[in-house]
This record gives structure tokens, sequence and C-alpha cells, in this order.
């Protein structure tokens, strides 16, 4: 009662709010530079940034238990707020750096499932989901390959383990005089190095650094060499300045699910780029303010999915009527509404009625109010005008959950009803997820999904360097694409880890080039170049805007990104994800080809631009997209 008193007379007369400054933190030298779009007002970044964030919006307003008040036992421990008594304006600006923070820090805000006030204020029992599925054995086949390692894999993991953790780190002294000594032995004079890579598939870049004199180190342990290319962090110990290294030491909030997801919350703050219009909506399950965002989001897009598809109850167009109006508020009266302590989006007797109550069966409805479906269609309307991810729900409302640190396609499973998605993520053991918004207008080829993969090479963070290289190639699905059966992996995986386990597919099907992909859009109204390269590029360098602060300032370091799109039926391309040591196995001819150029040129990208420091904007395929301006 202390405070609801407390806040009861806590309005906002929005006429008399000056605008705002975000807050004016020193900048050390060493510091990138921002290039925030200070023209903006600040209320646009933060309707903005909270589109589909109204958990955290209520949070960062300073009201972290605001859901505890919807739970009786949890009710007590709502304790007075004396920060909500701050001027508005300082709770913007606060909110508006924590957002241009946020993209800095791997922190969660950890939950237990069973006590979460959220759920209980929606009556979901999650403890009798759980244990439903624990018994449910059709449901438990889900989780077998989220560890799918061979024991030969295992064995080999372990043992390379064992063998990192003998070798005793080298001081930098050591290391300079081991590198001398060994440059002696070799005669190698100042334009001759010593090399280490790490993987297969290699042998067109060695035998440029072969014909140069310079001389590779068999060892993918040792710490002496000039030059080390690696898939993993951990084979490269800690280098000294002199020596060059295709690792950045940090780059989790690019290449992991949830990082990517936290990096992007902070685009529009960061790089003025709405992230909504290129990177569908994901939550961090295992955080709880993201996983009460996902709650509520869920929320808006049920509602939003019911209306597509022809609805017929009345009771239940009024209330996805009255929740999507929610969304559509303004950020202003969404703060009103939030400190006069309503419920965020929906009551818990509306949201089981939408969600639980069953359809009429008839056919023909004739509803009390003649002009419902006329607020049905302006309701749809005023969100297509708004919203910038309305299209890809087209009344399936399918989520896709990913589970961090797992890659290959492992573990991903696309579901439709909430309780199968908190069954699935939370049922698992010791594994953390993410879940996003699927695309459900995606474009096919030949009934068939696709993806598109794109190598990227940072060359250096501060001044940030992008080059993107000049040839994508695309992945397939060799099953047709079909919503009404998300269990089969075949038709929803593009991984050709996936894929090639299928005995029926024919693996010169699963990939195509770029001049094949580009000359299907063309016969289909599209450009390749201006309606996806070009999106490519500023997407890539939105992305890297948003997350460059998390990476360590390094220079002689490098790495190679492969990033993987998908492309709605209106050839607008989608992030999905980023990942770190993209696979160059020639896997497919179409691979085989495109990986050996690649690599062929990014060798003389290392030997040109790294070492020689020349100063062009393209080196083979690969071509400077972006550099930062200090």
């Amino acid at each position: 009662m202390q405070q609801e008193s407390e806040l009861e007379d806590f309005s906002i007369d929005w006429s008399q709010v000056i605008k705002p400054k975000l807050s004016e933190k020193r900048i050390k030298k060493k510091e990138i530079k921002q290039d925030i779009q200070t023209k903006v007002n600040v209320f646009d970044k933060i309707s903005i940034c909270f589109r589909y964030r109204i958990a955290t919006l209520i949070t960062q307003l300073g009201k972290p238990q605001y859901y505890c008040k919807f739970d009786p036992k949890l009710k007590k421990t709502i304790q007075s707020n004396n920060k909500q008594k701050k001027k508005l304006e300082e709770q913007l600006s606060k909110i508006a750096t924590q957002l241009e923070l946020s993209c800095r820090f791997i922190t969660r805000s950890m939950f237990q499932i069973t006590r979460q006030p959220l759920l209980k204020s929606m009556k979901i029992d999650i403890r009798s989901i759980l244990n439903k599925a624990m018994k449910d054995k059709e449901f438990q086949k889900l989780y077998l390959d989220l560890d799918d390692q061979s024991e030969e894999q295992r064995k080999k993991e372990e043992e390379t383990e064992k063998i990192l953790a003998q070798i005793q780190p080298l001081s930098e002294s050591e290391v300079r005089e081991g590198i001398e000594k060994l440059r002696k032995k070799h005669n190698l004079n100042q334009n001759q190095y010593l090399y280490v890579i790490q993987g297969e598939y290699f042998n067109d870049m060695k035998n440029l650094f072969n014909s140069l004199g310079w001389v590779e180190i068999e060892d993918v342990y040792t710490q002496i060499y000039d030059f080390k290319f690696c898939y993993l962090k951990k084979f490269l110990h800690k280098p000294i300045p002199e020596q060059v290294v295709s690792r950045f030491a940090s780059a989790k909030l690019l290449t992991t699910k949830f990082g990517l997801a936290r990096s992007l919350k902070s685009c529009y703050i960061l790089g003025g780029v709405d992230s909504n219009t290129f990177f569908p909506r994901c939550y961090d399950l295992s955080d709880e303010n993201d996983f009460e965002d996902f709650l509520e989001e869920y929320k808006f897009t049920f509602a939003e999915n019911y209306l597509k598809k022809n609805p017929k109850d009345e009771e239940k167009i009024n209330i996805a009527i009255e929740i999507l109006n929610y969304k559509l508020m303004p950020i202003q009266d969404k703060i009103n509404r939030i400190t006069c302590e309503d419920y965020p989006i929906c009551t818990p007797q509306q949201w089981q009625i939408l969600y639980k109550k069953s359809e009429p069966k008839q056919e023909i409805i004739q509803f009390n109010n003649p002009n419902i479906m006329e607020s049905i269609k302006n309701i749809l309307q005023n969100l297509r005008d708004i919203d910038p991810q309305y299209k890809i729900s087209k009344g399936e409302n399918i989520w896709v959950t990913k589970p961090c640190g797992l890659s290959r396609g492992r573990g991903v499973k696309y579901f439709k009803e909430l309780e199968d998605i908190l069954a699935y993520t939370f049922g698992a053991k010791d594994v953390n997820f993410v879940a996003q918004k699927c695309l459900e207008n995606i474009m096919t080829i030949q009934k068939r999904k696709f993806d598109i993969r794109q190598w990227i090479i940072v060359s250096d963070i501060q001044p940030l360097t992008i080059w993107m290289y000049k040839e994508c190639y695309i992945r397939f699905c060799g099953v047709e694409y079909n919503t009404d059966d998300l269990k089969n992996r075949y038709a929803h995986l593009t991984n050709f880890s996936v894929q090639k386990q299928n005995e029926d597919n024919q693996e010169e099907k699963l990939m195509m080039t770029q001049e094949e992909f580009s000359q299907i859009l063309k016969e289909r109204g599209f450009d390749f170049e201006r309606e996806v390269r070009q999106k490519f590029k500023n997407i890539i360098i939105a992305t890297m805007k948003s997350c460059k602060k998390s990476f360590e300032i390094r220079k002689n370091t490098f790495e190679v990104f492969g990033l993987d799109f998908i492309v709605d039926d209106d050839c607008n391309p989608w992030l999905i994800e980023v990942n770190a040591s993209p696979t160059f196995a020639f896997s497919t001819p179409v691979t085989e080809r495109l990986n050996k150029m690649g690599l062929t040129d990014l060798g003389h990208f290392i030997v040109e631009y790294i070492y020689n420091k020349t100063k062009k904007k393209n080196y083979g395929g690969w071509e400077l997209i972006y550099k930062q301006k200090l």
C-alpha cells in the first residue's frame, strides 16, 4: 500500500517536459567514439528501442518488482522505491544511457522459473508443464541432438584440453627470443614470416605463403610465431603486440545467439538504425527481463495472428484489438500506464479468454457489433504502418528456439504454443535458449526454404574497418517447406550438417551459387545487387556498430565472420545470426569453388593489407565497405 500511495499521484504532463539530454559521460582517449545521432529526440530513441521491450521499460523506469504485485505470495516483497520521484528527464536519460551501455556487458538477471511472477499472472502452471513434458517420450526426443558428438570427437576434445592445460605461458621476452632464434634458423628476411594455420582446406593459402618464403610451423599449440590462423581462441594463448592473430579476444556479443540479440537492442542508440527492420525480435530466456519481454511480446503476436486468421469470436476479437491498441500507444502513454500500476498488456482473465477459449464451429457468424470487421481492418492497417515486422507474421505465430553455445543446427526447434516453448527451453538441463520470432513470409525456391551465407572480415575496431566478400552462397533444405510439420528438421534447418543426414537428399541440390540465385531473383523482378547485396552492407555495418565496444582493441588482429540471412517474399534480407570461425569445408561443388577462391583472396589480404600495409579498397574478392572516421 505504501508503494501504491507513493505512485498514485505520479503522472506526466508531457507538455511541460523539456527534451532531455543523453548523459554526458567522459570518454577516455582510448575509448571508441560513437556515431550517435544526437539530433534525434530521446523519446523517439526510446520508443524505437522499446517497441517490443515492455518489461525492460518497466524495470528501467525503476520498478524491477512490478510484476510481483500480481502474485499474492510475492506482493509482500514489494519494496518502496523512492527513485520514482526522480524527474522524468533524469529517468529517460538514464534509460538511453543504459541502452548505450548494454552492448558492453554479458550479464544476466537469473531467476527461478517456478517463482516467476509474470507467469503466475498469466495463470500458467509451469510445474505441471515441465512434469508433463518429462513424462512425454515423444517430447523428450527433442533433446537428443543437444549433444550429438561422437565418442571419437569427445575424446579428441578432451585430449586437446589436456595438452593446453600442460602448456606454460611464455613471457613476452621469451616469445620474442624464440621468434628471433627460429627466424635466424630459417634465414628469414624482414618480409618473410613464421606462420601457423589450424584446420583443413587451407592448402592454397599455404602455397601462397610458401611462395613468398614464409615458413610453416606445424605445431598448432606453439606460442612462437609471427602469424597464427586458428578456429579457437584457446590456441592463441596471449599474443604479444607484434604477433598477428585471426581472432579477437572478445566477440561474444556478436557471435553468440543471446549476445547478438542484446547488442542489437542498442543498435538505434549507437548507430541510428532500427534493428527491427532487419533482425527478427529475439529474447534471451535465461535473463529475467528478456524472459518477461518475451511473454509480453508473445501476447502481442498471438493477438495479431489471431486477427489475421479469420477470427469468429467477438469477445476474443475485442480483447485482441485492446492488446494491439496498447502496442500502438506512443511511448509517453505507455509510461503513464505503467506508472499508474495498470497491467501493461492485458489482465490474466483477458489472456485466458483470448488464448484458451475455443472458436465457434459455425461458418457464418453474426456479430453484435456490425463494425467489428472494420475495426479489425483498421487495427491491422495501423500495425502495418508502424511495425517493420508486421509482414513476418501471417497468422501462424511460429517461434524458433535456439540453444546458446551450440552450432550446426543442434537443438534448434520450432513451436507455436507457449507451453511447448516453455517446456522445451526450461526442461533442458544446463542449456540456455533464445526464442526468436520466425519469418512466416520467407521466399522459397522450388518450394524449399533457403538461407544465405555471407563472409566478412573485421580488420580493426578503432577505427572500425569492415570488408565483405564479393560472393555469397545459398544453402537449401532438402524437403519442401511446410509450417504444418515443424518437427521436420529437413524442411526447416538449412545447415548442411543436418541436411546430409537425410539419405534422400542429393547434395548437389543443397547449395546454389550467387550467380544462379541472382538469375532467379531477376526472373521474379528483383535486382540482387540493389535489393540484397546493398542491404547486406547496411545490415553488417549497423550490426558491427552496435557491438564494437564489446571488442578488445588490439592491433594486428582480424577475424572472419560468417553471417546467415533469410530473404522474405519481398526480397528483404533478415539477419539470423553471426558465426565465428565459419566453415571452409569443401562439402559441395559450390562451396569447394568458392572456399578455394575466398581463402586464396584471404591470403593476399593478409600479405598485402596486414603485412605490407597497402591501402587498396579491394583485395581479390574482399571489398572495403566501411571505415570509421575518428
